[in-house]
This record gives C-alpha cells, sequence and structure tokens, in this order.
C-alpha cells in the first residue's frame, strides 16, 4: 500500500506539473524571450460619452462621410458609451461565420482564434507550396514571412527594429518602425506565434487594433510611437468613438494605411484622390512617422493608376476572405505568408479567357496571346517614377526635410527593359524572389536565375550546372508558365560573411536612430547587435529550432552562432548586392489606355528580350517581323 501510495503521489505531482506546463507554455515562451520583446498589459485611454454625445458625432459621422454606418445604432441602443478595443468587438462578434472558398462549406469560428491565427496578425505562415530553396527543397512547414525576413525600406528586421524614436538636430522627434503596418500594439512582433503550441496571451489579444482595418474615420496622424513607463516603445491607435461608430468591412483606403507604402510608396498623393494615401497625407501630429523615398513596387492603388481602384473596386473584392485569412492568390516572388495559398487570383475571375472585344481581327489575335501571356504583361505599362530599381543601404544621403541621413536609391527606373523585365513563371519562387518558370516551347535557353553578380569566394561556382540540375527540373514539373511583368530590384546591404553561400547571406540589420541621425552604415550595423534580439537570433535556441532550416534555403550548411561578436566588431562584415537580382511580382497599376501594344513587343527595338526568354534566332527574327502571325 505504501508504494502504491508513492506512485499515486508521483503520478499526480506530473499530472499537475503537466497542467501547469500546458496552462502557462504561453508565460514559458514568452519568459525566454527579452524583457524588453515580451509582452505585457498595455493601458489605452478610454473615451466615455453620453447617448447625446454618441449621437452628435453620428450626425458628424454621416456628414463628413459616405456610405451608411449601423454601428452608431448598435451602440445608441446597446449603450455602449465607450470603445475599449477587442473587448468592445467581442460583445456581439464573437464568433466570425463565413465560406470555406475550396469546398464552400458554411465554417463557424472563434473570431479571436480566426484573426490571431491570421497573416495580418502574426506576420508569418508555415505554409508555403510555392517557395523553393536554393537547395531545390520546398520550404513548406516553416515559420516565415515579415516577422523574420529583412525588410528593403529601413533596412532591418521586425524583430528589432518594431518601434523606434528618431530626434534629429532640428529638435523634431520622428516615428519609425516595422510596427507601424501591423495591428497588434504590444512593445513587439508577436515572436511567441512561431513556437509550437503556443496560445495568444490576454494581454496581446487586448492591444489589438482592429478599427485601422475596418474604421472609415481612423485618424493615422494617431499611428505613432508613445513611450510607456519603464521607456517601453509601441505604436498607438486611435480608439476614439468617432473611430469606432464608423466600422464597416473594409474599404480600399483602409487597407492601403499599410500597403499603399508597398505599391506606390511613401511620396506620391494621387491628386484625383488623396484618400487612397491616408498615411502619407497623415503621417503624425507630434512624432510624424518617416516617409521613405523610393517606391518598392512602383504600382499605385489610386484612381490615376489604377482602372479597379478609378472604378470603385475594394480590395477584398479580389482578395476574398475567410473571415479574417486573406487570399492573396497562388502566385508570388515575395510575399512569403499567405493565409490561403491554394485560393487562386486571377484576372480571369472577372474578364473571363477572352477579355478583348474590338475589331474581329485584332480580338482574336489579343485573346491568343492570354494562352501565354499574363494581362499584367500589357496592362502594366509603365511604373511610378519614384519606383527604386537599385538601393544601395552602405551610402546615405542627407534629406534636408525632415533631417535624416537616408539610403541611396542609385537607380529609378520605371519603364519596360530598365524597370520592368519579363519573366516566364509558373508561380513558383524561390527563397530569395526569383519567379521560378520555364519556356513553354522547351529547349535548354531559358535561365531566370544569372547570378551576374557574383560574390569573389563563389567565382568558381558552377551556376549553369546547379541551374539545370536543381531549378531546371522545378520550373518544368510545375504548373504552365505564363510571360510576366516583374519590377526589377537589388539591394547592397551588410552581410555577415560567416553566414553565406552563393545566392547570398544573412543580411546585419541597422540600428534605424543610429542609421537615420549619423549616415553611418557601419556604425549603425554594430550598434543594432547589441539589441537584445540579435543576441537571442545568434543563439543555440534560434539556431535550432529556426535558422538551421533557414540557411539551408539559401544552400547554406547551417547557422553560425560564433561569428556574433565579429559582426558586433564589423569583423568580416562587407556590404554585398544580392548576386541575382529579385524579380518582385506585379499586379497593380492596371492600366487601359497606355497599355502595350503589338508594336511595342514585336519589332526591332522591342521591350522583350526574346534571346533572355529561350527563343532560337531563327525563332526571334520570326516573332520581332511578324506581328500579327
Amino acid at each position: 500500500m505504501k508504494k502504491r501510495s508513492i506512485w499515486l503521489t508521483v503520478l499526480a505531482i506530473l499530472i499537475i506539473a503537466g497542467h501547469l506546463v500546458v496552462v502557462n507554455w504561453s508565460s514559458i515562451i514568452n519568459a525566454m524571450l527579452p524583457p524588453d520583446s515580451r509582452p505585457a498589459k498595455i493601458s489605452f485611454p478610454v473615451e466615455e460619452l453620453t447617448l447625446g454625445e454618441l449621437a452628435v458625432i453620428g450626425e458628424q459621422l454621416t456628414g463628413q462621410y459616405e456610405g451608411s454606418f449601423a454601428h452608431i445604432e448598435y451602440f445608441i441602443d446597446d449603450a455602449i458609451t465607450s470603445y475599449e478595443g477587442p473587448a468592445t468587438c467581442l460583445r456581439c462578434h464573437n464568433e466570425i461565420k463565413y465560406t470555406d472558398l475550396l469546398t464552400g462549406e458554411e465554417m463557424v469560428a472563434g473570431l479571436m482564434e480566426n484573426l490571431t491565427s491570421s497573416v495580418h496578425y502574426r506576420f508569418f505562415t508555415k505554409r508555403h507550396p510555392n517557395v523553393y530553396g536554393f537547395n531545390g527543397e520546398l520550404a513548406d512547414n516553416f515559420a516565415m514571412g515579415k516577422i523574420n525576413r529583412p525588410c528593403p525600406k529601413p533596412g532591418s528586421f521586425a524583430m528589432t527594429a518594431w518601434a523606434e524614436l528618431i530626434i534629429t538636430e532640428n529638435g523634431d522627434t520622428l516615428s519609425e518602425g516595422c510596427g507601424q503596418c501591423h495591428i497588434g500594439g504590444q512593445y513587439q512582433a508577436p515572436l511567441g506565434e512561431m513556437m509550437p503550441f503556443y496560445s495568444t496571451t490576454t494581454d496581446e489579444k487586448d492591444a489589438i487594433d482592429c478599427l485601422i482595418c475596418h474604421a472609415v474615420a481612423y485618424d493615422m496622424n494617431k499611428k505613432q510611437v508613445v513611450v510607456d513607463d519603464g521607456g517601453m516603445k509601441r505604436w498607438s491607435q486611435d480608439r476614439s468613438m468617432l473611430a469606432a461608430l464608423s466600422v464597416t468591412t473594409p474599404t480600399a483606403q483602409a487597407c492601403l494605411r499599410c500597403h499603399q507604402h508597398n505599391f506606390g510608396g511613401d511620396i506620391y498623393i494621387d491628386p484625383a484622390d488623396s484618400s487612397f494615401m491616408e498615411s502619407l497625407a497623415n503621417t503624425g501630429k507630434e512624432r510624424p512617422r518617416i516617409l521613405h523615398p523610393g517606391s518598392k513596387r512602383g504600382t499605385p492603388y489610386s484612381p490615376t493608376w489604377d482602372v479597379h481602384a478609378r472604378a470603385g473596386m475594394t480590395c477584398i473584392e479580389c482578395h476574398l476572405t475567410q473571415g479574417h485569412y486573406i487570399a492573396k492568390g497562388s502566385h508570388t516572388t515575395t510575399v512569403m505568408a499567405n493565409d490561403l495559398p491554394d485560393i487562386d487570383i486571377a484576372c480571369e475571375d472577372c474578364h473571363g479567357s477572352e477579355p478583348h472585344e474590338q475589331d474581329a481581327e485584332q480580338t482574336e489575335y489579343l485573346n491568343q496571346h492570354v494562352e501565354l501571356i499574363a494581362c499584367q504583361t500589357c496592362h502594366i505599362p509603365s511604373l511610378h517614377p519614384d519606383n527604386v530599381t537599385m538601393r544601395d543601404f552602405s551610402r546615405t544621403v542627407f534629406e534636408e526635410h525632415p533631417g535624416i541621413y537616408i539610403y541611396d536609391d542609385s537607380v529609378k527606373e520605371s519603364q519596360p527593359g530598365p524597370g520592368i523585365e519579363y519573366r516566364w513563371w509558373n508561380g513558383d519562387a524561390t527563397f530569395l524572389g526569383n519567379p521560378i518558370g520555364d519556356n513553354p516551347g522547351g529547349g535548354n535557353l531559358y535561365r531566370f536565375y544569372t547570378a551576374n553578380r557574383v560574390w569573389p569566394e563563389y567565382s568558381s561556382y558552377d551556376y549553369n550546372t546547379w541551374y539545370d540540375k536543381v531549378m531546371r527540373p522545378i520550373a518544368r514539373n510545375g504548373r504552365p508558365s505564363k510571360l510576366y511583368a516583374m519590377k526589377k530590384f537589388n539591394g547592397k546591404q551588410h552581410i555577415d560573411l560567416a553566414n553565406m553561400g552563393p545566392f547570398g547571406g544573412m543580411f546585419v540589420p541597422y540600428n534605424l536612430p543610429t542609421y537615420y541621425l549619423t549616415g553611418d552604415p557601419d556604425r549603425a550595423a554594430s550598434v543594432e547587435m547589441d539589441k537584445s534580439m540579435m543576441g537571442r537570433m545568434y543563439g543555440f535556441m534560434f539556431k535550432y529550432y529556426m535558422l538551421d532550416k533557414f540557411m539551408s534555403f539559401m544552400a547554406i550548411d547551417g547557422w553560425n552562432t560564433g561569428s556574433f561578436d565579429d559582426v558586433r566588431r564589423m569583423r568580416n562584415v562587407e556590404p554585398r548586392w544580392i548576386p541575382n537580382d529579385a524579380s518582385l511580382e506585379i499586379s497593380h497599376a492596371i492600366r487601359k489606355q497606355g497599355a502595350l501594344t503589338c508594336d511595342n513587343c514585336h519589332n526591332v527595338d522591342g521591350v522583350l528580350n526574346f534571346e533572355e526568354l529561350g527563343y532560337t534566332a531563327e525563332e526571334i527574327d520570326n516573332l520581332k517581323s511578324h506581328p500579327l502571325q
């Protein structure tokens, strides 16, 4: 009996311990993070109104904005006189109903579970059915997205550059960091979500910014960095009752509060309708957000640049949703995080497989091209003039306004050829943003990866043999390829030379305040290495859980943690261009007027480089001289 009693006691202890581990697993994960990167309870200001004041705001709202706002009546009827973040939303919206886009089945899910497992919250997904490493392996079942990939805007990582304040010599205080384009309101990106069995904490849920996507009257001037007690920095939100009463399904303008930053850049505001550039026109009153010159894709979504914007279409008319899961399509070169990678988004969904309706001869000829040429190829005839093609982070230039140093955009091209290249693409991509595909006519002349900036350490590497052995089978075994327009991009950034391979290496992120204020990239890279998360990144946990696998997709044998001190001292670190230019998918800035015509391609000086596209000399002569055959 005594022995049995001991075993029962041991079993009870194990059960209790296991239960405590399960219950507190998220806390255990967060305890492994540096103190400045853990979620915490955040107190947001709450605006308390009377019912009469609610009615006044409702009248103000309907007088200032078009559309109907049902939440005015809901708030008044239920006597909801304050907005307290997600807790207020969940009073009515605890569950969410949606249609499964693959099966057509009607689904019900917990709203918060659906939201916190989405790309817009997590900043990553684990399924990547169309991304291949340079080792030839599918980069699947692996957490990847903006949470752990470098961004070519500020030249840093979300893990380290979440919320920063830059105080200029003029005494101005500026806001900067990756957190400005995230719906969470914590002091750091949701790093815990990358760990298995993690459950989003109450503090993290309470800090979510529902209104930045759903409120028509959201004030982007309130989206700026604030400093809480203890010196912790985070991004503030608009939680006003005006914003709360203006809730609707997301409009195009709401999506573009973050996404115009990528499409059209931070400089251009469409004179036809500035509402598409809210974040550019309203940068913050006390601590303005930094506006970066040089558009990443050069494709503004606004009435002057896109026929769909001019027609009043919202983003989610094409980007279909399953609750907070948003379809980005099954074709991508650089958007590695994708809620619904099995859902296609194609022009044919609305326009059909024979979209052209002109005179009989032209209609038949143009519609024949649809089989091999994507619609975007002709209907994105140019990019915005501020489009950046070559960005050199190792060189800085001083901007009088706002009084900071920025990177040198050494090349800006917007026209076909120098700015837009044309590639065969089946929808798949390499780990660094090269569109995978092959000439449907066959042959071995086409290569989408050329390594035209071979690093000296790999001058003897046989890229041609690697391509034919590793990449060409992937290209041919994938979906049928079409000819797509792609935006050229390359960036020169500091590389940890102890963690590199023939296709690139690990970027060293820059400390943004140091970079902007001193214009010294070496110093900025060194200072950023003192961030607590960089120490974790070069530690054993990141190595074995994430970075060994990450590096394998770069065809690099493991993550070398031993280079940490060298990188801190800028030893064995050097700014380098990526060996091969990235080709970024472009699918906005669609125009009917000015679209490419037959002569743009089928003549001696046409925009298509038929030799690069894998055609023989005889085929090229025929393509250039016989446009209607």
